[in-house]
């Protein structure tokens, strides 16, 4: 079972759950996934210690006002990394948590060994909205994310009691403060992609219908020059959820033939 950890950041209460042996790796969750250790991350946990905190506002981490752009939460990680005495580290986002990664490897690649991005938004597409997810209700938010609905269970809030709505709203509000407007995108993201120099992997689920793979994947993949794009044929947006063993040794391969390569 993993490690809770609980450790200020600059000042920024930070909960973290923590787990396995060897290089660090450094996963960032998309909306809903905080503090959830599941399949994926304890098939990581067998080569890599795996650093999952929560993002301030989510899970057990308290929102932080000063957190306005998604640009804050980016060097929330990298003071992260500093506080955890971590030169380098391979890093994994999932969706609004690959958002994040994408926006870290453009103003930090020097200190990621690779980068690994699981259907991320966070950038404009033209010919593109992503869907409104703020305004579905449960069942089009499962069908929205999931090809296979019984996957959300692994997702699903533990009960509809008082504290569980006010964290739900809590996380809500987190998140539409730095995803809002514009909605789950930086305008400047896609033209800086450019810079990222850190070995890149994207994993795309084929029936994502969130940030599908043609033209959303594609458009990372046109960007980030050398990545390589990994599609997986039963998954939707969460492909980590979906068929986590899959996805966990397609990084754990990719990651092992980069560990110190550059």
């Amino acid at each position: 079972m993993p490690d809770w950890q609980e450790l200020s950041v600059r000042g920024t209460p930070v909960q973290m759950l923590r787990d396995g042996a060897g290089p660090p790796l450094l996963f960032l969750h998309g909306a809903g996934g905080a503090g959830r250790w599941l399949a994926f991350q304890d098939r990581l946990a067998k080569d890599y210690t795996v650093y999952f905190p929560s993002h301030p506002g989510h899970g057990g981490s308290p929102a932080a006002e000063w957190i306005e752009h998604i640009s804050d939460l980016a060097f929330h990680y990298l003071d992260l990394l500093d506080r955890l005495g971590l030169e380098r580290v391979h890093l994994v986002g999932a969706s609004f948590g690959g958002w994040i990664a994408g926006e870290i490897a453009t103003m930090a690649s020097h200190r990621l060994e690779s980068l690994v991005l699981i259907d991320p938004v966070g950038i404009r597409v033209d010919g593109w909205i992503y869907p409104f997810l703020f305004g579905m209700d449960i069942p089009e938010i499962v069908g929205t994310i999931f090809q296979n609905p019984m996957a959300a269970l692994a997702l699903a809030p533990p009960d509809q009691s008082i504290d569980t709505l006010a964290l739900q709203y809590r996380q809500g509000t987190a998140l539409a403060r730095v995803s809002w407007n514009p909605y789950l995108y930086n305008p400047l993201l896609r033209r800086r992609l450019g810079r990222i120099s850190a070995p890149t992997l994207l994993c795309w689920g084929a029936h994502d219908r969130l940030a599908p793979l043609k033209p959303c994947g594609e458009a990372w993949a046109q960007e980030i020059l050398g990545s390589r794009l990994r599609v997986f044929e039963e998954s939707g947006h969460v492909p980590h959820l979906e068929e986590p063993e899959a996805v966990a040794e397609a990084i754990g391969e990719f990651c092992r033939l980069r560990q110190g390569a550059r």
